[in-house]
């Protein structure tokens, strides 16, 4: 199931996606014991942390991951995990993995990384969830966490990424085979540069754009605002 939700603003979009995420992974901890969830990094992805930070989700009981990572040191400004980490630093305390830094060569650090996700959650060729919450962004190339128009990767979790479009070339991700073993996938997106992108992967069932190859298999929504709503 897709579902749409349209905002005025970029405050109104992060603020009810970050209740209703707050919702399911609550859901998840009272039937469960304990939740998964893959955060994003960009503008609204970042923003939506303050909003979650304010939620009194139990972090003891949460498993954390960022779906992609650039391929930089642990403490350099691009990187993902930074900068979430600077706007809700609590989110250290729960069970967090964190993607390698450049310590070894990028395919090392993606298969040494995929073996480790692997133990955590088990082969990705599974048809349980793995996730129950996995928040994505959304380029207006119609990439999602570093996978890119026209790339191709190997049946993994994590996957490695060379030569991405946008700077830092090196990057680690999360691949589509992991992404769609979510329960609910939630996709942030606003600005008119992304209307028609989002306007194929919502709408166009043929549609090869990243973005339309993700979907939860429970649940999958989006929330735009409204110069992408009018497109749709």
């Amino acid at each position: 199931m897709t579902e749409v939700l349209a905002f005025e603003t970029d405050a109104a979009l992060t603020a009810q996606a970050a209740n209703d995420i707050a919702e399911l992974l609550n859901q998840a901890i009272h039937e469960r014991g304990r939740a998964s969830l893959v955060l994003t990094g960009g503008t609204l992805g970042i923003k939506i942390l303050s909003d979650l930070k304010a939620l009194g989700i139990d972090l003891a009981k949460l498993r954390v991951f960022f779906g992609d990572e650039r391929f930089v040191a642990f403490d350099h400004e691009d990187r993902n995990e930074r900068q979430g980490l600077c706007v809700w630093p609590e989110l250290a305390s729960s069970d967090f993995h964190r993607f390698p830094a450049p310590e070894t060569e990028l395919a090392d650090a993606a298969e040494a990384f995929d073996q480790t996700v692997t133990e955590l959650l088990g082969p990705i060729d599974s048809q349980l969830p793995a996730f129950d919450v996995v928040i994505l962004g959304m380029g207006p190339d119609g990439h999602v966490a570093s996978l890119f128009p026209g790339h191709s990767h190997q049946i993994r979790w994590i996957v490695a990424e060379h030569e991405s479009p946008k700077p830092p070339a090196q990057r680690l991700s999360f691949s589509y085979q992991a992404l769609n073993r979510a329960r609910s996938v939630i996709f942030l997106a606003s600005g008119s540069a992304k209307a028609q992108v989002a306007r194929c992967a919502i709408k166009d069932s043929e549609c090869e754009l990243p973005a339309a190859k993700v979907k939860g298999l429970e649940l999958t929504r989006w929330y735009v605002d409204q110069e992408i709503s009018r497109e749709l």
